[in-house]
């Protein structure tokens, strides 16, 4: 599987882009976040139009990672005819979307922790970022490699991280690191 990254910058180092990537399986793409840059970024490399179907996963909904979500769904649904399917395990993701007038029926909610598609799993594992918002990892199964991605959090939970150690991930994407070592800042 292929990750690639659209940014890196968190909420705090808006150069590098808001932290979020994507992979694609045939016609489908699939992106991690949609915080305030990652609208125009989608646009520029015209990955919206280019796949037949568009699914997003949210960590948490601090603005850096759902800032351009509304944006997104919009331009999707208006612009090319397309539904986006937007995976996020609580319901509080959906009543934002409503309060930035988003209708629920231009855009496809998962609520749960668990999603499959053609040759992909997705699993939503609560993690620890702020104690203000709920928070979540994802293990994400595609391709014959299972990783896990942990969006902003602070520690990886022990289940997790036990896998790991016995090889039943190939990787662990760990953002805060990763952003710490390119630009020296820590994330939000």
């Amino acid at each position: 599987m292929d990750l690639n990254f659209l940014g890196c910058g968190s909420a705090f180092n808006p150069l590098y882009g808001n932290t979020s990537a994507y992979f694609t399986n045939k016609d489908q793409l699939y992106v991690i976040d949609g915080g305030e840059s990652v609208f125009l970024k989608l646009y520029q490399k015209e990955l919206l139009k280019k796949y037949a179907g568009i699914t997003i996963m949210v960590t948490h909904m601090h603005a850096d990672h759902v800032g351009s979500l509304p944006s997104i769904i919009s331009y999707c649904y208006y612009v090319l005819g397309k539904k986006v399917t937007v995976i996020y395990p609580e319901k509080s993701l959906w009543i934002l979307l409503g309060l930035m007038g988003i209708d629920p029926d231009i855009y496809i909610p998962v609520e749960s922790s668990l999603f499959t598609a053609e040759g992909l799993k997705v699993w939503a594992v609560s993690v620890k970022h702020a104690d203000d918002i709920s928070c979540f990892g994802y293990i994400i199964e595609f391709a014959g490699e299972k990783i896990y991605y942990s969006g902003d959090s602070y520690e990886i939970p022990k289940d997790v991280l036990n896998r790991f150690y016995k090889r039943k991930y190939q990787r662990s994407i760990r953002i805060q690191q990763n952003l710490h070592r390119i630009t020296g800042h820590i994330a939000h």
